[in-house]
């Protein structure tokens, strides 16, 4: 294979249409007790534009009734747990919104018909929202706005190609990578609110989708490319799993994968890292990198795995794995296995709503803006092609809960 070829297929492995058939990127208040713990709460999309808050007690209240119908526009709660921003679609065009979910005050902080919001997240603190738009110049586009709406969006950069961000601990900073790895001239660079360009930035990204702040946030984690001199040739092609200090210095090389690219994800609690490969033979087990430097593969050797999420108390790791059907779209199951290994638990087999398989085509960037674990540590929530499921990680019994595309869990 030429490494034109090599470098193409990397690139469109990113995209990960290989196993969702082609997708493309492109209210009512509730009685808030705080006298006594309440069970998980969850937020669900549904067919028809609604979105709904399912209580530990099985009640259901609808937050909002025009939710976008298209992919890659999903709910994000706040850290908070105070509110929840949602992208709205009407006939005067594409919003995004900030729903308080004890007043039912909605709170809309941007609005385009030209450049429609996308993707979003919230800063840890719930002081802004940072999100992506779909530029009609072409490209995307990020942008940082106040959740309150006390102030306009700020436009902080553009890309050609793909964007990806994290929030540092504190708030203070987003992560940035811009553009794809640096064969397509993307970058890794650290942006402050309000602040005209980047505070750093590091030209050598390699194939990944997005980057990770450490615990603490002194640090940042990114893959990047090894120079190249010469001409290009394919096993020059490497992704190095890379941790620096916050200002882009002092590089530390964590693992290396060649000829791959590179999907990871922080553990919540510590700095430890979980990682998959998807390279010419497709994808590949997933491996946790620990404090020590030391790679260790968590799953079975043999699995292809498409993504993966940890537990919000960082001891667990559930993976998907999937297999191919003769007609119709690929069927998934879920697997759970300790972050320091031992044996894999088969859970629940499942065919998934284009939602969540949109979701799944970018575990890493969602992993940071929605929980489908619960907050004990003990549920793991999914949307199939039959409606919303609950797992209980410890029985290994999934339960239909409602009809919906798609559900995550509050943070309360």
């Amino acid at each position: 294979m030429s490494t034109r070829r090599i470098l193409v297929a990397l690139i469109a492995l990113l995209s990960i249409v290989v196993f969702v058939g082609g997708v493309s990127v492109a209210g009512l208040a509730y009685l808030r007790f705080t006298a006594q713990p309440r069970a998980p709460e969850l937020l669900v999309v549904d067919a028809d534009r609604r979105l709904r808050l399912l209580a530990g007690n099985g009640s259901e209240r609808t937050l909002a009734e025009d939710v976008s119908p298209d992919l890659f526009r999903y709910p994000s709660p706040a850290p908070d747990g105070e509110r929840v921003a949602y992208i709205s679609q009407d006939e005067d065009g594409v919003a995004l919104a900030s729903l308080h979910l004890r007043t039912g005050e909605r709170t809309e902080l941007y609005r385009s018909r030209e450049n429609p919001p996308l993707y979003l997240t919230w800063s840890p603190d719930s002081s802004r929202i940072s999100f992506l738009s779909n530029r009609r110049e072409g490209g995307l586009g990020v942008h940082i706005v106040p959740a309150d709406g006390s102030a306009e969006h700020d436009l902080i950069g553009t890309s050609a190609g793909s964007s990806y961000f994290a929030w540092q601990p504190d708030s203070s900073a987003l992560l940035l990578h811009i553009g794809g790895s640096s064969f397509e001239d993307g970058t890794v660079a650290v942006y402050e609110p309000g602040v005209d360009g980047p505070r750093s930035e590091l030209l050598d990204p390699g194939f990944f989708q997005t980057p990770a702040w450490s615990v603490d946030g002194s640090q940042f984690f990114y893959v990047a490319q090894p120079e190249v001199t010469g001409p290009l040739s394919p096993d020059q092609v490497e992704s190095v799993l890379t941790r620096v200090a916050a200002d882009g210095s002092s590089p530390t090389v964590l693992a290396a994968e060649p000829m791959a690219a590179m999907l990871f994800s922080r553990a919540p609690t510590s700095d430890h890292i979980a990682y998959i490969t998807v390279g010419q033979a497709g994808f590949g087990a997933l491996k946790v990198v620990d404090a020590d430097g030391t790679v260790r593969t968590v799953s079975r050797h043999d699995e292809r795995i498409p993504a993966f999420f940890w537990s919000p108390d960082g001891d667990r790791l559930a993976y998907l794995t999937f297999e191919a059907q003769s007609a119709g779209p690929p069927r998934f199951t879920w697997h759970v296995v300790e972050r320091t290994g031992g044996a894999v638990r088969d859970l629940a087999s499942f065919t998934p709503s284009q939602a969540f398989a949109g979701l799944i085509n970018f575990f890493d960037a969602y992993a940071l803006a929605i929980d489908l674990w619960s907050p004990t540590s003990d549920q793991i929530v999914y949307g199939t092609d039959e409606g919303v499921y609950v797992l209980d990680v410890a029985s290994g019994e999934a339960t239909r809960r409602a009809d919906g595309v798609l559900a995550m869990w509050t943070k309360r």
